[in-house]
């Protein structure tokens, strides 16, 4: 039974269609250390989840989400909370010289969330003058134990980006890239393996520090959209679980409307389907989909679950950027294609004497990694990367597009 969890990453029998791609990620686990690359809403935490809630080859598994730091200290801070809270990990790491033993006595007797936060912030404190040495002897204490253990890094890239877009902490960014590359190729590092993961393209943020080969020893692994005939299966199984029968035209234009088999557009659009059908009780029909597409999952009633398509574009581009890549957009979803010259035009526009080819050709690859576009090699032109967010772009922020 599939259950369509809107918003939400999913676990157990609600992950579904990712089973090959999980045993493709243990197989390269075994082997070394793995990026994990997707756009966001592609499903990577309820794949990270997956690999949590049935972990392989005898590894401890340790999930920290990194979004919200700006220092190694955190960082490390996090890995060693995480790995003291599990029963087979605590006797390491309890035995590190700056470990706050007198404060994680009172927290193992009282898990409360403010006897961690205290924990934590005397634990940071200890680790901040010196958090390279204090990582080093955490890592050789945990390789000497001949525990695997698999670090899941959600989040990574923002946590970089964020330290490298301030000025107290661009500089640690660097350090930090250059000290965890350090360590894994270490001879003595064990079967101590990281997985790296985020909502935003690593490759643009290691570009803007200059530090793109720190993650050159990654072997990465694409999470993509469903094949059609997992996409069929998944919409079939939705609709057992739902009691919404669901004719082969009907299911058909469910999945044609939004384009790019993306799980998530298709647990949005099912969603909507769904809600009308309890309303009304009508058989679901091509049409009312259509209808339903066009005036729910294109408007304003779904506008929150796409906004930070838009949004994103200012926290992860300078201003200018910014002004460029939504004039591209926006001719982009009014035209349907444009070749590369005509983008290259549109850019110069935008920034003037400061159009630069490197810049960008720079700029279309990462909005290719962050699944805003595509390029087509044979016509040598872009295009929306997904019919439905080319739909959305054109409902609500076409209008400006120019001549």
């Amino acid at each position: 039974m599939v259950v369509n969890r809107v918003g939400t990453p999913v676990r157990g029998e609600d992950c579904y269609g990712r089973e090959a791609f999980v045993e493709l990620v243990w197989e390269k686990i075994e082997r070394g250390h793995v990026l994990l690359a997707a756009p966001r809403r592609f499903g990577k935490t309820s794949v990270m989840y997956r690999l949590i809630d049935a972990p392989r080859g005898n590894y401890r598994i340790v999930h920290v989400d990194l979004q919200g730091m700006t220092d190694p200290a955190s960082f490390l801070t996090e890995l060693i909370a995480d790995l003291a809270s599990d029963n087979h990990m605590t006797k390491i790491v309890s035995g590190l010289s700056y470990f706050p033993r007198t404060i994680w006595q009172g927290f193992r007797r009282n898990i409360e969330e403010l006897e961690i936060v205290k924990f934590k912030i005397k634990l940071r404190e200890q680790i901040r003058p010196d958090w390279q040495q204090s990582g080093e002897e955490l890592f050789k204490r945990i390789a000497a134990a001949g525990q695997p253990v698999l670090f899941i890094l959600d989040e990574f890239p923002m946590m970089i980006d964020r330290m490298a877009r301030s000025e107290t902490h661009r500089e640690e960014a660097k350090t930090l890239l250059r000290w965890l590359r350090a360590l894994r190729l270490a001879p003595d590092f064990g079967k101590v393996r990281f997985l790296i993961a985020g909502s935003i393209g690593i490759g643009h943020v290691l570009n803007s520090l200059g530090e793109i080969a720190a993650i050159n020893d990654f072997e990465q692994l694409r999470l993509e959209p469903f094949s059609a005939k997992v996409a069929a299966q998944f919409v079939d199984e939705l609709s057992k679980t739902h009691e919404m029968a669901l004719s082969d035209p009907s299911r058909r234009k469910l999945l044609q409307l939004p384009g790019t088999l993306v799980p998530y557009f298709i647990q949005i659009l099912f969603s909507e389907v769904y809600k009308a059908y309890r309303l009304d009780r009508e058989a679901v029909t091509p049409k009312k989909i259509e209808q339903i597409y066009r005036e729910k999952v294109l408007g304003v009633d779904c506008k929150t679950y796409f906004d930070h398509y838009h949004g994103r574009l200012r926290d992860y581009y300078l201003p200018q950027e910014e002004r460029a890549i939504k004039r591209l957009l926006r001719e982009l979803a009014v035209t349907g294609t444009l070749s590369r010259d005509v983008c290259w035009q549109f850019y110069k526009r935008e920034r003037g004497e400061e159009a630069d080819i490197e810049a960008f050709n720079a700029l279309m690859t990462n909005l290719e990694n962050d699944f805003y576009i595509r390029y087509d090699a044979e016509p040598r032109q872009y295009a929306f990367a997904c019919k439905l967010l080319r739909d959305w772009w054109l409902r609500h922020y076409a209008m400006e597009a120019s001549d």
